[in-house]
């Protein structure tokens, strides 16, 4: 079953922060011959705008849809107070369970859970220890658990693992930790609970950082560490063990979190080679420890001017092959004083100036190919369906999840 929203975070005036919820239709056509249809016309628009201005512009946002606003909220909230010295704010947030309801956690390690479906908020035990900014998380769901043990016994345990993403070797046992809870029944089967987890390895360089993570077979988790040669390899850490292995001194094809797609028996990451464009994978097809995962494929999924500068991308998997890629963008057209990428006359000229921070939405779906076409790679298709993009102003999109 496919997600119904994107959740996105946003944080406005004086700290406040908001739940949105795009509905995830919004970015797909009804049928993939419709999104064929209007990438064909996109991209003649996009031709012939290049060519009204002498192949020296870029379109920019022109072929895209505009999303005016933003959906409105469905919760309000703000971190807790701290001291003068210290700024408040968030370190991350994530679903947990399901797209409906989402974990919070601020800097004080306080979290709450937004259930969005039924307008409630749950208080949840805090973290051992604050995660900083940006942590990062993973859900491992027990998908072999039902509720037809007449009562006896527990209903199996799920987890949300948590990491300080850059661990500092004089906090290392606080920067890993899990949270078991049952999602059944709301919660209510069993009172969830943080756990302190093992280090990774090299969380006694503090150089360490972790540029890479994904789960693989249901209950292992990869992560990889590129910030020097004293950190530079992936590790594995084992959920039902609860310990770690090394795999190799090398990283994986990706940054940021990847996402497996088992209708393709694939993971999908955003390009460390090729910034910014979608790339597939195969984790566990690597035989030979020496050497990183092969990447099987790579599209480009939007053409960025170079006047646009992407701060944070988010890869959210919507289930049945379907994505949504969430790009926010700085301009730094003020800095250049126009859309001028340098001062010679050969130089091309990109998009109109945006004096704005901007996001971009597009919705993708990955099917089997047909072998043929440019975007029918060794049997693995982009179908391309709508980008939107939002201007902010006086708000900032913190998290996609």
């Amino acid at each position: 079953m496919g997600r119904r929203f994107v959740n996105l975070v946003v944080q406005g005036a004086r700290g406040l922060y908001s739940l949105r919820r795009i509905p995830a239709n919004r970015l797909f056509y009804p049928s993939t011959r419709a999104a064929e249809e209007a990438t064909a016309k996109s991209q003649e628009s996009f031709r012939a705008y290049v060519e009204e201005h002498g192949g020296r512009k870029h379109p920019g946002l022109h072929t895209m849809e505009m999303l005016e606003k933003l959906p409105r909220s469905t919760f309000a909230f703000e971190p807790a107070p701290v001291d003068r010295y210290h700024l408040r704010g968030l370190d991350f947030a994530c679903v947990l369970g399901d797209e409906s309801k989402i974990l919070s956690a601020d800097n004080r390690g306080n979290t709450v859970v937004f259930d969005a479906d039924y307008s409630s908020v749950l208080t949840f035990p805090n973290l051992i220890s604050s995660k900083r900014y940006n942590a990062i998380s993973l859900s491992i769901i027990n998908n072999n658990g039902n509720n037809s043990n007449d009562g006896c016994e527990p209903p199996p345990e799920d987890g949300l693992y948590v990491m300080t993403r850059s661990p500092d070797p004089s906090i290392k046992n606080g920067c890993f930790e899990v949270l078991n809870y049952s999602s059944r029944d709301d919660f209510r089967e069993m009172t969830p609970y943080w756990l302190s987890l093992p280090p990774p390895p090299f969380a006694n360089y503090p150089d360490a950082d972790i540029t890479s993570y994904t789960v693989v077979d249901g209950s292992t988790i990869y992560i990889s560490s590129s910030k020097s040669e004293a950190t530079y390899a992936t590790y594995a850490f084992d959920t039902v063990s609860r310990e770690w292995r090394r795999l190799g001194s090398w990283t994986m094809p990706f940054v940021g979190k990847a996402e497996y797609v088992p209708e393709l028996n694939l993971w999908f990451g955003l390009s460390a080679r090729h910034p910014y464009s979608l790339c597939a994978f195969d984790l566990l097809s690597n035989s030979d420890a020496a050497n990183p995962p092969t990447v099987q494929h790579t599209w480009v999924d939007l053409d960025i001017p170079r006047s646009w500068l992407p701060w944070n991308i988010h890869l959210i998997n919507l289930g049945c092959g379907k994505f949504c890629i969430a790009k926010m963008f700085r301009s730094i057209a003020a800095d250049r004083g126009s859309g001028c990428s340098s001062s010679s006359d050969n130089d091309t000229i990109d998009s109109d100036p945006i004096y704005t921070n901007f996001a971009v939405f597009t919705g993708l779906h990955m099917v089997r190919g047909h072998g043929k076409g440019n975007d029918d790679q060794g049997g693995v298709r982009m179908i391309k369906h709508k980008s939107m993009y939002y201007q902010s102003f006086d708000d900032y999109i913190e998290w996609v999840i």
